[in-house]
């Protein structure tokens, strides 16, 4: 059996004054993620009008338009984009505007072109999206490690070793927006000891999980590209898989042939876009939830010291599906905290495992807690 010490309300009271400061910082953290999700870069904006000032203003309402339509594109699965509400107009569009950027600005007497970067209102993003009940995503995922692998034309298969056109086009490529961060390897000398070509291509769990946890990353993504002929037209076939810390490996493929014009660097950014939005598209059919639905769980977490307390709660003020967390109690070593969450239990539990914990149910648990929370 478990025994708890609960410690006097004065103790806890002591505690949680002494933690104000450390909520607020979990706070800010969460809200930076939230604007990152909630950004829209990159918009084009091309308008002809009877004055540059016309153009300008009229360019500003399409942009934002055309920016608020891209984040709902972004925030849903792609099999509810058919019952995405109507873009708004007018007063109703700057309520979810929260502001603007505009970069590569060009006028003449009639015409204004520009780039635009829009961030939108989370709050009201999400009151709008809750009133039409379609799932959304609250989060983004953490980053998953690249392993670019090309076949060279001679057979041989390359990683770390030059000329890896496909490792240069991951390290140069722009995924600003995307919703699953790719990180590309350094190539530097614990790389080359940590993991081969051959040792990646085989899957080597062991290796690429350790690869993964020195970047930061909570999944492992093994890319191979080789050159092909396809009717003349310059091709690659690529295959990945993707390996995560459970659950079996999810693996795809496809050949990717030029467009007329089209360059190698240019067919391989692409290809790295389909990748990415292969990623995008899987990470949203398990991540996204009904945003009027919620749940309600009591778990106990061991607590070691105040680092580890704030280590816990900034983890799980950056996890969008928790809506709010509230301390029950403290003991010697253990907390008990409620957590009020959007989706289903098994999102719960697979968003925790991005920021690296394990809900798993606790059988000796007494009282009403009966999941325990703690480090993979």
């Amino acid at each position: 059996m478990v025994h708890r010490h609960r410690v006097s309300t004065r103790l806890v009271l002591i505690g949680l004054l002494a933690l104000g400061g450390l909520l607020a910082e979990t706070g800010q953290a969460a809200a930076q993620s939230a604007a990152r999700l909630y950004t829209v870069e990159d918009v084009p904006v091309d308008v002809t009008a009877g004055s540059a000032v016309a153009a300008r203003e009229q360019a500003y309402e399409e942009g934002q338009r055309a920016a608020f339509r891209l984040l709902l594109q972004k925030l849903t699965p792609e099999s509810v984009h058919g019952r995405l509400p109507a873009t708004p107009s007018g007063a109703a569009l700057n309520a979810l505007v929260q502001g603007f950027e505009v970069r590569d600005e060009r006028s003449s007497g009639v015409r204004y072109i520009a780039r635009m970067v829009v961030r939108f209102n989370p709050a009201e993003v999400q009151a709008l999206l809750a009133r039409t009940d379609l799932p959304t995503v609250t989060m983004a995922s953490q980053p998953v490690l690249v392993l670019p692998l090309w076949q060279s034309p001679e057979g041989g298969l390359l990683l770390w070793d030059d000329p890896n056109p496909w490792r240069e086009a991951w390290e140069q490529a722009s995924l600003g927006q995307a919703l699953v961060p790719v990180v590309v390897p350094l190539a530097d000398a614990a790389d080359l000891v940590g993991i081969s070509a051959e040792q990646a291509e085989a899957g080597d769990r062991e290796r690429l999980a350790a690869m993964a946890r020195r970047y930061g990353a909570v999944a492992s993504l093994v890319a191979v590209a080789r050159p092909a002929d396809s009717g003349g037209q310059q091709a690659f076939d690529i295959r990945f898989t993707r390996y995560d810390s459970a659950g079996a490996p999810d693996s795809g493929s496809e050949r990717i042939t030029a467009a007329p014009g089209e360059t190698g660097t240019e067919l391989l950014a692409r290809a790295i876009r389909q990748i990415s939005s292969r990623l995008d598209a899987s990470w949203k059919n398990a991540a996204a939830v009904r945003p009027g639905l919620e749940n309600r769980i009591s778990v106990i977490t061991a607590v070691s010291g105040l680092d580890d307390w704030t280590a816990l709660r900034r983890k799980l003020a950056e996890i969008g599906m928790i809506r709010r967390q509230n301390l029950v109690s403290l003991s010697r070593g253990e907390a008990e905290i409620v957590l009020w969450y959007a989706g289903q239990p098994e999102q719960l539990r697979a968003a925790l495992a991005q920021r690296g914990l394990s809900l798993a149910s606790d059988p000796l648990a007494t009282g009403g807690a009966v999941w325990r929370l703690s480090p993979q």
